[in-house]
């Protein structure tokens, strides 16, 4: 599991309530929620902030108390987690997909996302920065998907979305090998764990060029989840759900392009602080 120090700078002075302090509510489990379902609850991303993002600006809008470049923001919570301890996460569902964005000379923004075999793939060219541009100027970004649920040191779990682009799809293609290869033998042999299974440190590190540097991404595997643990086992059946809950399309993601920062440019997608 995470350490206690990989909690949210905006949870530092919160305490960790005792099981005991809710006995009394559990009796009203789900009161008053008996209708929300997953159509009706936004999906967080989790990205890495860097120099350029408008929550480390202290004169922006969307300035976050305590936020710094390489830092990890959910972006529906509003609160920042440190880079160097990261978060523990367990992966529940892995896609591929092209994201379009408006570029920032336009005002920026997230615009829409198509499959890997949308016909719209087709229709890019390369421009000089290596980036994939469409016939209307804006970009074209492959993108790897990991949905996944954030542990707090408290027990409870958030369910999120963590995306890789550009730099980044090396460690997706690390991370996905690592867990396709994650394997165990069975009563009939050997198998393949389930994506669900572990539970992984997602942090960040400093990378950098001849251009210039960034934060990116580094994931390493921690624990296998114990299913005769009542606890873990809850995790497991809570991710597997979460799992299902997307393939049957019922996931909503809450896109960055839909807010902007005080000074009305759109907030950028994960590239925007690569130096290329």
């Amino acid at each position: 599991m995470a350490k206690e120090n990989a909690v949210a700078v905006a949870e530092k002075k919160t305490a960790v309530a005792k099981a005991s302090d809710y006995v009394g509510f559990e009796a009203f489990a789900n009161e008053g929620l008996e209708a929300v379902s997953a159509l009706d609850l936004s999906i967080p991303y989790l990205r890495i902030l860097g120099q350029l993002s408008p929550q480390v600006n202290k004169r922006d809008g969307a300035y976050v108390k305590d936020a710094e470049a390489g830092m990890i923001y959910n972006t529906v919570e509003n609160t920042v987690y440190s880079g160097e301890d990261g978060v523990a996460v367990i992966p529940c569902y892995y896609r591929r997909s092209y994201v379009e964005w408006k570029p920032r000379e336009k005002g920026g923004g997230y615009v829409a996302t198509y499959g890997v075999d949308d016909p719209i793939v087709k229709t890019t060219y390369r421009d000089d920065r290596q980036q994939e541009i469409l016939p209307n100027g804006n970009l074209l970004a492959n993108t790897a998907e990991f949905y996944v649920l954030m542990l707090s040191p408290n027990g409870s779990a958030k369910r999120c979305l963590i995306t890789m682009t550009s730099t980044q799809l090396k460690k997706a293609r690390k991370w996905v090998t690592q867990m396709q290869t994650n394997t165990a033998q069975g009563k009939n042999g050997m198998f393949v764990m389930p994506m669900m299974s572990c539970i992984y440190n997602v942090s960040t590190v400093e990378e950098r060029n001849d251009k210039g540097s960034w934060f990116g991404w580094e994931v390493s595997m921690t624990e296998t989840l114990d299913l005769e643990n009542h606890e873990q086992r809850g995790l497991f059946e809570m991710a597997l759900a979460f799992s299902k809950s997307i393939k049957a399309g019922e996931v909503k993601v809450k896109q960055e392009g839909e807010e902007t920062s005080s000074s009305g440019s759109s907030k950028a997608h994960d590239t925007d602080d690569i130096p290329f």
